[in-house]
């Protein structure tokens, strides 16, 4: 009998047949490789934000700065800023407000550092040592107080403390450091 019409089942090239290892190893690389690719995007994103809020700092024009003295040295140096050091003296309240947030449900200010305020406000930048332009706190903290310090357009170096016993007083420095702003005790700007 000729066994040409024999219905056996062909057996399957080796290139035909799916290796499940392969198959798993090339979709764990694609996995791999889009995160790396998502998290090299928000890293680039990022740094531009940062650079453009660094470029708008220094387009900011410097109307001026404090100086004391004079006739009317009794006068709130503060008291003849102009109104563009408003946003200076706001980002010191966000700052106090995000502190106030991060140190929630705590007997002390300790945790609310720069790396844990950074990540709470995003308008800003939040540094340890002096705040050398607009959009820059420093800040400083203490177990009683908690301080910070933005440099508005003016020249003027704002100063915040908040302490829970005596509240917020303020302040206007010359360092322009967290640590000058716990030292910080006007009523008013």
């Amino acid at each position: 009998m000729d066994r040409a019409f024999d219905f056996r089942a062909a057996p399957v090239p080796p290139w035909r047949r799916l290796n499940r290892r392969a198959v798993a190893l090339a979709v764990t690389a694609f996995v791999l490789l889009s995160g790396l690719a998502l998290f090299s995007r928000w890293v680039v994103e990022s740094e531009r934000r940062s650079f453009h809020r660094g470029e708008a700092a220094d387009a900011a024009p410097i109307v001026g700065t404090i100086s004391g003295g004079g006739a009317d040295a009794d006068a709130s140096p503060v008291a003849d800023l102009p109104a563009i050091d408003a946003a200076a003296r706001a980002d010191a309240r966000s700052a106090l407000q995000a502190a106030r947030h991060a140190a929630r449900g705590r007997a002390t200010f300790l945790d609310a550092g720069p790396g844990r305020l950074s990540s709470n406000i995003d308008h800003l930048v939040v540094v340890d040592g002096p705040a050398l332009g607009p959009g820059v706190v420093s800040v400083a903290s203490t177990r009683d107080a908690w301080g910070a310090a933005v440099f508005g357009s003016s020249g003027a170096c704002y100063l915040l403390r908040f302490a829970p016993g005596s509240g917020v007083t303020y302040g206007v420095g010359a360092d322009c450091t967290g640590e000058e702003a716990l030292a910080a005790r006007d009523p008013s700007w």
